[in-house]
């Protein structure tokens, strides 16, 4: 099964696949890149049913290298929707041949009793504090930015990771911090010498985070990813990269908090906080590399569709062929506040 969204930038439209969910059930796999999709309406391979296939890349926590598999969904897979639009999805998947998917798993899952999947993810903090949150029953939100240099005013978030410690820098990097206050990237274009830019970031320590809390996470709660879209050179077709694939976000309003009884993670009513879009930085760009850990107002965003209910995707698709889908669309911008020094 896989969780997805349907999204809309200038141009194109694309699925984010959000979760996928593989082993029977008991495993799950956190995508770090991914492709646009291919669809065929009605296809006899698919016995008349509508068809999508993508590839998407995945790794296990601290990989360095990801696997790439190809998903494929059909039209009569839908199983559920989502507050918010995401759908879940049957689907199969396959990896290149003799490579096994095992060793590439995210973590594990378990099935709800209304069809969602609880993801078993990681909070790392001081000793005391850990103390504090067991006691309580709670994990409090956080106002900062991706980067952890701004204040968002208008939603905060409470972070989990598939990474069970926090173990060396590499790691801090991993979630979005660094000892030393900021992490290198590179553009991708066709350009001779590529740009980069030195990006601030939270400066964090790993004597903060010397306690490992393990939380199970239901996925109707996860905030979807920014993403990088990285642009066709020569022959190589555009991509696009999850902005932070061992980073899980649940977003809630300024103020609230989650709730958790034996480790299962729990959101009192209406204090979850969506948006109706991701921000997608141009990877050619140090700009555009900059937007997501950023988060402030851009142009640089792919509008989600609210497909609630029965809706369906390939219906939405076939039926808004060759049409925009971006213009005039209001949207409330996530609100950017620097951190005074």
């Amino acid at each position: 099964m896989i969780k997805i969204r349907l999204c809309h930038a200038r141009g194109r439209s694309y699925f984010i696949p959000e979760v996928l969910i593989g082993f029977g059930g008991s495993k799950f796999f956190l995508p770090s890149f991914f492709g646009p999709p291919q669809l065929s309406f009605g296809s006899p391979l698919a016995r008349g049913y509508h068809e999508a296939t993508f590839s998407v890349d995945v790794a296990a926590p601290r990989a360095r290298n990801a696997v790439r598999v190809m998903v494929t969904i059909r039209s009569d897979g839908h199983l559920r929707s989502f507050a918010g639009g995401a759908q879940l999805y049957r689907c199969e998947y396959a990896g290149p041949q003799n490579v096994p998917l095992a060793p590439e798993v995210g973590g594990s899952c378990t099935q709800l009793a209304d069809g969602d999947f609880a993801l078993d993810l990681f909070h790392h903090t001081r000793s005391t504090n850990a103390k504090s949150i067991m006691n309580s029953g709670e994990l409090w939100s956080s106002s900062c930015n991706l980067a952890g240099t701004g204040e968002l005013e208008n939603v905060a978030c409470v972070y989990f990771t598939t990474l069970p410690s926090i173990r060396d820098e590499n790691d801090l990097r991993r979630v979005a911090m660094s000892s030393f206050g900021s992490i290198s990237y590179q553009t991708t274009s066709d350009r001779r010498v590529e740009g980069t830019l030195e990006l601030p970031v939270y400066k964090g320590e790993l004597a903060a985070r010397d306690t490992t809390l393990s939380f199970a996470v239901p996925t109707a709660l996860i905030a979807p990813p920014h993403l990088l879209c990285h642009p066709a050179i020569a022959h190589n077709p555009a991509y696009y990269e999850v902005v932070g694939p061992e980073i899980v976000r649940v977003a809630v309003t300024p103020g609230n908090k989650l709730l958790f009884i034996d480790g299962g993670v729990t959101a009192e009513a209406g204090q979850l906080k969506s948006f109706d879009y991701v921000i997608e930085g141009d990877a050619s760009s140090a700009a555009g590399l900059e937007a997501p850990m950023k988060e402030e107002a851009t142009t640089q965003v792919s509008h989600l569709e609210r497909l609630d209910g029965d809706a369906d995707i390939f219906a939405f698709w076939k039926a808004n062929a060759n049409t925009d889908l971006v213009t005039g669309r209001q949207v409330e911008w996530r609100k950017l506040r620097e951190k005074v020094a």
